[in-house]
């Protein structure tokens, strides 16, 4: 087969790339960065840490989640509540006793 005069030096050169096809790839480039470096500091960060007798925990609802911390007598009065029956924002009672059990502060026992 014969080929036209210069196909060899072509099909073997890299093709130029237009101005938008370049900011493409470095956005691209960026996202990727930034993506990582987001994943990289939520898995390296975590929950304040308190001392004996303080409580903090991460809990969910149905509408979103929060934060909570407790320390001294407020700690223990919040791990004096009852425990409640069952309902759709159940993670909250799961995650308080197991911070109260961490801190050593006793909680109310099952029905």
């Amino acid at each position: 087969m014969v080929f036209a005069p210069g196909h060899y030096k072509e099909i073997t050169q890299p093709r130029p790339r237009g101005r938008m096809e370049r900011v493409s790839i470095r956005l691209f480039a960026l996202t990727i960065v930034i993506v990582l470096g987001l994943v990289v500091y939520s898995l390296t960060t975590q929950q304040k840490q308190f001392g004996k007798g303080c409580v903090a925990f991460n809990y969910t609802t149905m509408i979103g989640g929060s934060v909570m911390s407790r320390c001294g007598s407020a700690a223990k009065t919040l791990c004096a509540t009852p425990r409640s029956r069952a309902s759709i924002d159940g993670d909250f009672q799961t995650a308080l006793y197991a911070a109260c059990r961490k801190a050593g502060i006793p909680t109310p026992t099952a029905r």
